[in-house]
């Protein structure tokens, strides 16, 4: 039983498929401790985390790494020439806000946001945790798992990399939870009774996938009778919403805060297979065409993708192979057999693990009242 306030630091993000897990894990703390708890999270500036972590009214620092870039372009090269810099910076950052606030424990959940802050953290003897979400593990946690007490994963495939590792899924949020359908597609301002596709590439956006959609939205909306919630991501939405903003069938964001509705409205998703997209589409029991990041690190998103397919429980669509043709005869062969959409669905909740984040949370805990 947690008798004393406790303070943890809580370090991921740069994308929502390392931040989110981080939230998840927070609400959790915050539902079993309440006012017991007090939180820190460490990202960086540019990251997802600097816009939704303070909107959340979690306390929140910022550290000035930023992502290596992988294109060629006058910008990334000055960037990547920064990141030397960028990296002492943070380190130095860290170790301010770290010692300011002196946590009891301190919990990675992957990407470059989280490098500096656990690498201090562990460096002053706080104990770490931490969760990978991907079957084959980010090089951020990789390095750090040296220093972790626990590493929490999501496939059980990550003991090839990882040691010391218990099984228990990705932690989702306890906000994610299902809405009646027709109050969601009103939220869109869609049209009740058609048929919901929700296209998304992650919390960044996919610009292949947005090109692919902005050259041929127009005829999958005349060979399917359906409607569209499209997550442009920041990027591409002012080029996309200009062309398509005003049609009745599109509702066409740059980023999407309520994601409950965005699952409880649709019938069916595409999306990128990060593995936080496939615990939520597994807890929403969507059917899904699922297009991998073909540059993802160890081709994680493949394998991801490939064990809801294994399993009937969506589609996988390489990228390579991403045209009118073939994309509008999955989503008719799945919209016109409803045996088979049923079939994904029910295949698609058989894997969702809801109750990651409170099983992680519960074995932490046990780790405090034992060590801190």
């Amino acid at each position: 039983m947690i008798n004393k306030k406790i303070k943890i630091l809580f370090s991921g993000g740069g994308t929502g498929g390392h931040l989110y897990p981080a939230i998840a894990l927070c609400e959790e703390f915050k539902s079993q401790l309440g006012e017991n708890m007090e939180e820190l999270f460490i990202g960086s500036s540019y990251g997802i985390e600097s816009r939704l972590v303070p909107k959340l009214g979690y306390n929140f620092g910022k550290i000035w790494i930023k992502g290596f870039q992988r294109d060629f372009s006058f910008r990334s090269i000055k960037i990547n020439l920064l990141a030397p810099f960028r990296i002492v910076i943070s380190f130095v950052q860290s170790f301010i806000l770290i010692n300011k606030f002196k946590p009891d424990i301190a919990i990675g959940t992957g990407g470059y946001a989280s490098g500096p802050a656990i690498y201090v953290a562990a460096k002053l003897k706080i104990p770490i945790f931490l969760q990978e979400q991907n079957a084959f593990p980010g090089v951020t946690i990789r390095m750090l798992s040296k220093y972790s007490n626990t590493i929490y994963v999501s496939y059980r495939e990550s003991e090839k990399y990882l040691k010391n590792i218990k099984f228990f899924g990705t932690p989702l949020r306890i906000s994610l939870k299902e809405k009646p359908k027709g109050k969601s597609l009103d939220f869109f301002k869609l049209i009740p009774g058609k048929r919901t596709l929700f296209v998304f590439g992650g919390s960044q956006g996919s610009r292949p996938i947005n090109n692919f959609l902005y050259e041929n939205i127009e005829e999958l909306l005349e060979k399917i009778d359906c409607q569209f919630i499209w997550q442009t991501g920041p990027a591409d939405f002012d080029k996309i919403y200009s062309k398509y903003g005003k049609n009745k069938y599109l509702h066409i964001s740059p980023f999407i805060y309520n994601m409950d509705f965005a699952y409880s409205a649709s019938d069916m998703i595409i999306s990128r297979a990060g593995a936080l997209t496939l615990a939520e589409i597994c807890l929403f029991g969507k059917p899904s065409i699922l297009i991998p990041l073909p540059t993802a690190a160890g081709n994680h998103q493949e394998k991801n993708a490939r064990s809801l397919e294994n399993q009937q429980a969506g589609i996988v669509l390489l990228q390579k192979n991403l045209n009118i043709q073939n994309i509008s005869n999955h989503i008719n062969e799945i919209f016109n057999d409803k045996r088979r959409m049923k079939g994904m669905s029910e295949n698609a909740r058989a894997l969702s693990k809801p109750n990651a984040a409170k099983e992680i949370v519960n074995d932490i805990l046990k780790s405090i009242n034992k060590n801190v």
